[in-house]
């Protein structure tokens, strides 16, 4: 979770910044209370503090990074209500259905060729298609299965791009939520993108 919570810093703060015109402090001391939330995994609060952002942000074309990071935040933070059953599927793919077609930015994950655990690897259907794996910080429950399809081609070998920190971004297709005994969502990205951050 730490790992995932810092990335998540990185992107918001390092890689692509806040907009130039935000003036509104009441906005970063949230967002700071959103990472804090999410550090501790409190759902309640972070999908909260999401929602708030979310309306702040959605009407202003300024915040177009700002939002697309607290699109994907929100799925997650429903992610983790889910997992502790205190959202049933049905509920929690309500919730956030209306983030179909969407643009979003994900947090940093290492690829590994061998791991399913908050980590990103290249699918064995298309060499062109990021699949990662997201977890809880214990790696005990399953948030999502997550795909990205990269629209101008994965340039990269798996060989070169193990152990690298990639940031995907990308247009959410498709949104269900699989699975009974861990329940978790299934999203599908189209026109995507990546990048690479230090670890």
């Amino acid at each position: 979770m730490k790992k995932i919570i810092i990335t998540f810093s990185l992107i918001f703060f390092s890689i692509f910044g806040f907009s130039q015109k935000i003036t509104n402090e009441n906005f970063e001391n949230k967002f700071s209370q959103l990472l804090e939330n999410l550090g501790k995994e409190n759902w309640k609060d972070s999908e909260k503090l999401c929602s708030d952002l979310l309306e702040f942000t959605e009407p202003i074309p300024e915040l177009d990074t700002e939002k697309k990071v607290l699109r994907y935040m929100f799925i997650y933070s429903t992610a983790g209500l889910l997992n502790e059953k205190k959202l049933s599927k049905e509920e929690a793919l309500k919730r956030t259905i209306h983030l179909k077609d969407k643009q979003m930015i994900m947090p940093a994950h290492p690829f590994k060729s061998n791991c399913f655990v908050n980590c990103t690897q290249i699918t064995d259907e298309d060499k062109n298609t990021f699949f990662s794996g997201v977890n809880n910080s214990k790696g005990t429950q399953i948030f999502s299965f997550e795909y990205v399809n990269i629209k101008n081609g994965i340039k990269e070998t798996k060989d070169q791009l193990e152990g690298k920190f990639i940031v995907l971004k990308g247009t959410l297709n498709e949104i269900s939520v699989d699975g009974n005994i861990l329940p978790r969502f299934k999203l599908k990205f189209i026109e995507g993108e990546y990048d690479f951050v230090e670890n």
